[in-house]
């Protein structure tokens, strides 16, 4: 027998949930959505199925800073959001490794 699942999963939500994580909500961050700067949250209150094997939003950045920001990706059919960072190079000054970070 074949049992249903809802799939809906609500982006505005998701954007809210992976920012509680870090003790942040949408006030500390610039949202950039198929790159234009989105001013009104609820231009993300959209319902999407998050089955496997679509990738339905993949042009969205929650900027933290010059510094740090989550960016949307998917991969094998899984989207999420990753928290990127740019080094600080002036820290790396006379170091032989680049491999530390900055982080929030």
């Amino acid at each position: 027998m074949l049992v249903e699942t809802d799939n809906s999963i609500n982006l505005l939500n998701e954007c809210v949930s992976i920012l509680k994580e870090y003790d942040l909500n949408l006030d500390d961050v610039t949202v950039v959505f198929k790159g234009k700067i989105i001013n009104n949250p609820e231009d993300l209150d959209i319902d999407y199925d998050n089955s496997w094997g679509h990738c339905n939003f993949e042009d969205i950045q929650l900027i933290i800073d010059e510094h740090t920001w989550f960016e949307r990706t998917s991969y094998d059919g899984c989207e999420k959001f990753i928290l990127k960072v740019h080094p600080l190079l002036s820290e790396y000054k006379n170091q032989e490794s680049h491999t530390r970070f900055f982080y929030i």
